[in-house]
């Protein structure tokens, strides 16, 4: 009875969306990169996003939707629906020698671009790809339509290269600046398809405002000033405002703080002014970020786009931790002031540890700071509007979308036989007010040692190179102070079991037989997470 419902309540939705033309709805994914659960304001932050702030106050947000933790394997989720190693991202865009850890998107993992494409959709990217490898699965390979930017070097890599050229504000487009080139080209091709009657499907994905810091002069300057108080105090306020929104429990106590996190009050001045300094643009690069928000916003407009659009934003990860400069041992050095196309410099753990309030940890981690990101859906008059918990995945949003256009699944794609679609459809929670997503078998992770498991409010969570499970009651302690394995061997046990089956499912390998294929950078990489307990003297001016 209950699926009878929903299927015509889905029918409805759709009967209503498409004003007079009757289309299906077109879907927009827009991606950020490396931004933490609370560096929006409509998430606590002082940063200003004014744009996606009211994306959030007229459409819906919720407290928790996981990602996986890194970038490429929450990429590979997030444009097939698989978890990551079905779909062959397991460790990273490196391959492993292993199906699961080839690197990039297998063929029986279906992107969304492929199933909307065979079901009438145009479909285009623009950004960030980061799930191709050897030369496969590049996105004009895996149903896109208009992709940009179209050089299969640059696709593998995930680093998109520009031309350089002159932005009508005046300034020069360079890599610097990717989050206005993306902008541009995805403005560009909405206009190219304007006058077409089929729907759209398009993937919007930012590399903003991953590291290196840097950001445009205007944008730095708003903020001038704005982190003389240091990560500690910034962190308390944020924490203040999302009570105030309603995103956490008034009684909640946000996470303990890694141990090496600096005390800014120990800092010298010099000290805190260019700890200061690098917020600062880390702020403008997510400010700028909603600047083009703003401006993809006023192109559906002016097109007869926006009312019949879907918009989905969210991030691939929690705030990160690495040192980059640490991270290439001095092979990178700073050729320039931070913020400057010579600077290499990243907002670091501190920062970060802000980034990510109330949660503990950071991007690489299965804790909540590291999985748990904002997650904001926008359909003018169509979807339920609110705050609601959700425990939504980023596996969830291909079926989303394809209950949304009413798209067939296939079986079969190109002679081969497609990945059943473990996520779930978030229509409930889009469009009929329901809380959460109903998910009795749990959800999964495993990035380089790294594992959780949660069902219902239960959570499990081992940390590389440790096999000790902790278990935590996300309903009572959702920051994860208090481990509580201990007193609970039931359910210590019942969520394991759930998880080695759901490794053998997907084909994971315990991490201890992949360390000696990983590459060296990426052993580093995890290195540089962990800060000297002094601070070191600045590298930058």
């Amino acid at each position: 009875m209950k699926k009878i419902i929903f299927t015509l309540f889905t029918f409805l939705v759709l009967m209503g969306i498409g004003n007079a033309q009757q289309k299906k709805p077109n879907i927009i994914l827009i991606l950020a990169d490396d931004l933490g659960y609370s560096d929006l304001g409509a998430y606590g932050s002082e940063i200003s996003t004014p744009n996606l702030d009211r994306l959030a106050n007229e459409g819906l947000r919720l407290k928790q939707f996981y990602n996986n933790s890194i970038c490429a394997p929450t990429r590979a989720s997030l444009i097939t629906g698989q978890y990551q190693h079905k779909a062959g991202v397991g460790y990273f865009s490196n391959d492993l020698g292993l199906p699961a850890y080839q690197g990039y998107i297998n063929t029986e993992s279906l992107t969304i671009a492929e199933v909307l494409r065979s079901n009438g959709y145009i479909t285009a990217t623009s950004g960030k790809w980061h799930v191709s490898g050897n030369g496969k699965s590049l996105p004009w390979d895996r149903g896109f339509d208009l992709v940009f930017p179209k050089q299969e070097k640059n696709a593998d890599s995930g680093a998109p290269t520009f031309k350089a050229q002159t932005d009508p504000e005046g300034y020069p487009l360079e890599s610097s600046f990717s989050t206005e080139v993306i902008n541009r080209e995805a403005e560009g091709f909405l206009d190219q398809i304007k006058t077409q009657e089929k729907p759209f499907f398009l993937y919007l994905a930012h590399t903003a405002p991953h590291w290196p810091l840097v950001a445009l002069p205007q944008d730095i300057a708003k903020y001038k000033g704005r982190y003389d108080k240091g990560w500690e105090a910034i962190r308390q306020e944020r924490f203040e405002r999302q009570k105030q929104l309603g995103l956490t429990p008034i009684k909640t106590e946000a996470s303990i703080p890694d141990e090496d996190i600096y005390d800014w009050s120990r800092l010298s001045y010099d000290q805190r002014q260019l700890w200061a300094k690098k917020m600062e643009i880390f702020a403008a690069m997510v400010d700028r970020l909603d600047q083009t928000v703003g401006k993809l916003l006023k192109k559906l407009k002016d097109n007869g786009q926006l009312d019949n659009t879907l918009i989905v934003f969210l991030s691939d990860n929690g705030a990160p931790a690495e040192d980059l400069v640490r991270w290439f041992h001095g092979a990178r050095l700073n050729t320039g002031p931070v913020g400057t196309e010579g600077s290499f410099e990243s907002q670091s753990k501190n920062w970060s540890y802000a980034s990510n309030t109330p949660f503990k940890a950071f991007k690489d981690y299965t804790y909540e700071g590291g999985i748990n990101a904002p997650f904001i859906a926008w359909f003018p008059g169509k979807v339920a509007k609110g705050i609601r918990q959700g425990t939504g995945h980023v596996i969830d949003l291909a079926p989303t979308f394809y209950d949304l256009a009413g798209a067939v699944y296939p079986k079969d794609y190109k002679g081969i036989k497609s990945n059943k679609l473990p996520g779930k459809s978030l229509l409930p929670v889009l469009f009929q007010g329901q809380d959460t997503v109903s998910r009795a078998e749990g959800l999964f992770w495993e990035r380089a040692g790294n594992r959780a498991a949660r069902i219902g409010k239960w959570k499990l969570v081992s940390t590389w190179p440790s096999y000790k499970w902790e278990l935590y009651d996300l309903e009572q302690d959702p920051t994860e102070r208090k481990d509580i394995a201990g007193l609970h061997h039931d359910v210590v046990s019942r969520l394991s079991t759930a998880y080695f089956r759901w490794a053998k499912d997907n084909g994971v390998v315990d991490f201890a037989e992949l360390e000696a294929r990983e590459p060296q950078s990426m052993k580093d990489f995890r290195e540089s997470k962990v800060q000297e307990i002094a601070p070191p003297a600045f590298r930058f001016k």
